[in-house]
């Protein structure tokens, strides 16, 4: 087992989930909120796999996207997914950000392109997030 993440460990992954979530920095309330509610749901420190994959995160955020899609085929109850997971209740039950997640009603040609295209990119994200997870979630020593 890692050490308790502290709080600027989790400001840290509440701006790094909301931008990938949503496109940018949440406000500070909701960084509050993300905090409190992962030291609620993770009382116990993270064990060394998701520490490390936690952290890879942390330094290369460009990797949240593909790691994401990987572990939602790999892993999808481990810390990561749950952790996007909860940012993204609290970014939808937050009236700010709730518009984004609420369905549309697009065309039926405008859903069949927009589905198509999320599966293609989804698709693509899983692969190249299969690709670098082994590397992601190595423990250094």
């Amino acid at each position: 087992m890692t050490p308790e993440p502290d709080s600027d460990t989790l400001d840290a992954e509440a701006h790094l989930f909301a931008r990938y979530l949503l496109g940018c920095a949440p406000e500070a309330e909701l960084v509050a909120r993300y905090r409190a509610a992962s030291r609620t749901l993770w009382p116990a420190p993270p064990s060394r796999r998701d520490a490390a994959l936690l952290a890879f995160v942390r330094r290369h955020p460009w990797s949240v996207g593909p790691l994401d899609a990987a572990a939602a085929l790999l892993d999808p109850g481990g810390l990561l997914r749950s952790k996007i997971l909860v940012t993204s209740a609290i970014l939808e039950t937050t009236p700010a950000h709730a518009d984004a997640f609420l369905p549309r009603s697009p065309s039926p040609l405008g859903l069949f392109s927009r589905l198509l295209a999320s599966g293609v990119i989804a698709v693509a994200q899983a692969i190249a997030g299969a690709l670098i997870y082994p590397l992601a979630v190595r423990v250094r020593s």
